[in-house]
């Protein structure tokens, strides 16, 4: 797929740049057509839309999950949904049989999604330790050095919502194994910008939502589990952890799926994953190599070409750390914010320091709109 036929599936681009995908990415032509077409069966103006599309919606959700895997390395055994990353951190946190005396560790100044669900147990004497970074950063050394004899969980952001700082998984993922320490990530600000493969990083855990660089919709997101660490957690239950037998639905035989779908409760976002199906589509045919190498070089060339004009980049600008968000620190962070929402220019303003995160399908053109606007800023 070349870059102009892959613009042409995102209309905003004719009007304006949005370089906001760490924060909620836009929809592009396949996903509004998927949800269109979702609604138009539950809307029920054809005579033969299938309002009641639980059973025929199955092989798409099926295929969903068939693209969620190809894209994190690992099998659709191994793959369910769920709403948000919170949701999906929630089930780690609320499944493992937690003894008190036990400790969490999660690098201090992550986002709020990766904390509040382990601060959560503390109640059950459950003690979290705090990584300690430098702009969001952080090395190997500082997490071996906090992780202790209790420590039973390490919980990461795969790329840190503010600096950017992409945590190398495998070298993590090694530690943890040596230590018996499970590996939880959060992968929201990464997932289906850069590549990842689960198993070969050793990940027992991951969550992400899908409306950031997945580019789906909100309200709906991934879980992975690993096979062994399944075994250990106590699902949450609905009354669709396992099989349904709807000749018999007041049998009440607490029964599990023996794969990741175990862990869904009730229905299904099934909007928010027919979006999901065709957003996953959309970055499997533009291929998950080729996509990571345009974030890469554009967030680099934009990160370059700031720090030139006095605006430093927050962070690290180390390529194996890298990742598609670009964070500066201006004397006036909300001024040019708004100087640059003047222009069309879609960013951030996250803890006084502005946020851009261009994906795939930004362009030349769209990283020269931010530094012309730069360019002209007055404060």
């Amino acid at each position: 797929m070349s870059l102009d036929a892959l613009r042409a599936q995102f209309p905003h681009t004719e009007h304006q740049t949005y370089l906001n995908h760490a924060a909620v990415s836009p929809m592009s032509r396949p996903v509004r057509e998927a949800i269109d077409a979702y609604v138009a069966e539950r809307h029920g103006a054809e005579p033969d839309a299938p309002i009641a599309n639980f059973e025929s919606f199955q092989p798409l959700m099926a295929e969903t999950r068939e693209r969620a895997a190809a894209v994190l390395g690992t099998d659709a055994a191994r793959v369910d949904f769920v709403p948000n990353t919170s949701a999906g951190l929630n089930v780690l946190a609320r499944g493992l049989d937690w003894q008190t005396g036990d400790r969490i560790a999660v690098p201090d100044g992550a986002f709020p999604t990766n904390v509040y669900p382990f601060l959560n147990l503390e109640a059950q004497g459950v003690a979290v330790d705090y990584v300690p970074t430098q702009e969001g950063t952080y090395t190997v050394e500082d997490v071996a050095q906090t992780l202790q004899p209790d420590t039973r969980l390490l919980s990461v952001s795969w790329v840190h919502f503010l600096s950017g700082f992409r945590v190398d998984l495998e070298v993590l993922g090694t530690l943890c194994a040596e230590r018996d320490v499970l590996f939880c990530v959060d992968a929201i600000q990464g997932l289906g910008a850069l590549q990842i493969d689960v198993e070969a990083a050793g990940v027992d855990f991951l969550a992400a939502g899908g409306h950031k660089w997945l580019m789906a919709a909100q309200g709906v997101g991934l879980l992975y589990c690993d096979t062994a660490l399944q075994e250990q957690l106590r699902p949450p239950t609905g009354w669709l952890h396992g099989p349904v037998d709807w000749e018999h639905l007041d049998d009440y035989e607490l029964t599990f799926h023996d794969d990741a779908r175990r862990f869904r409760t009730g229905t299904l976002n099934s909007v928010g994953i027919a979006a999901l199906h065709a957003a996953l589509g959309l970055y499997l045919d533009a291929g998950p190599e080729w996509c990571e190498n345009r974030v890469l070089d554009l967030s680099s060339t934009l990160a370059d070409e700031l720090a030139a004009r006095g605006l430093p980049r927050y962070g690290t600008d180390a390529p194996a750390h890298a990742s598609g968000i670009v964070t500066v620190v201006p004397d006036a962070p909300e001024a040019l914010f708004e100087h640059l929402d003047a222009h069309g220019i879609a960013a951030a303003v996250r803890n006084r320091k502005v946020r851009l995160a261009p994906t795939y399908y930004n362009d030349a053109s769209d990283l020269q709109a931010v530094l012309d606007a730069v360019d002209a800023f007055e404060h």
